[in-house]
């Protein structure tokens, strides 16, 4: 007889990915303009959303060769979707969680994208709710198949979103992101 197609897919082994990315610090659009321009602080509140200067950008280009990503070579594997994407910050030695410090309660809301060959995905985001001072556990945006992204000569990660006050000194925190790997049914002999 001829081999059939199993019915269940085999999953393999997640692949995981982490990633440091840091939020610059930045001195706040108001105050730079009234060094710049000598303008009063009042007309600048007149003329510049007050919030304007609570938005982050921080992303990284990564090469598809990470030896991480090295499992997704397989030339059987059909989808990749993300299982966990998580945010954390660990404390430097010596610094206390204060005033001052940026942790991750300093953010507000955000979104995770990866691009790759002039396509961009969302792939996760967060709000207050999920955020802590030291960890972020980011909620999924659907499943799509990054399989393509992650195959790709070079893809970009990128977190963005809204702060909740300025920082004083750059955010430097980790990405982790868990990807599920789900491979072609296998043959079995009937």
């Amino acid at each position: 007889m001829k081999p059939t197609p199993a019915f269940a897919s085999s999953a393999a082994p997640p692949v995981v990915l982490g990633v440091d990315l840091t939020i610059a610090q930045h001195e706040g659009l108001r105050r730079s303009l009234r060094t710049a321009f000598g303008l009063s602080t009042r007309a600048i509140n007149l003329r510049i959303d007050p919030g304007m200067d609570l938005i982050f950008l921080c992303e990284t280009t990564l090469p598809g060769t990470l030896p991480c990503l090295a499992a997704l070579t397989h030339p059987g594997i059909l989808t990749v979707t993300l299982r966990e994407a998580r945010l954390m910050w660990h404390q430097p030695p010596g610094q206390a969680i204060g005033r001052g410090t940026p942790t991750l309660g300093a953010l507000e809301s955000g979104s995770c994208f990866l691009t790759a060959n002039s396509r961009k995905v969302p792939i996760a985001t967060f709000g207050p709710r999920q955020i802590h001072s030291a960890h972020i556990d980011m909620e999924l945006q659907g499943q799509p198949n990054l399989l393509e992204f992650l195959r790709s000569d070079w893809f970009t990660l990128e977190i963005s979103g809204t702060n909740r006050r300025r920082l004083t000194r750059p955010l430097t925190f980790q990405v982790s992101l868990q990807f599920e790997v789900r491979m072609a049914p296998s043959l079995v002999a009937a």
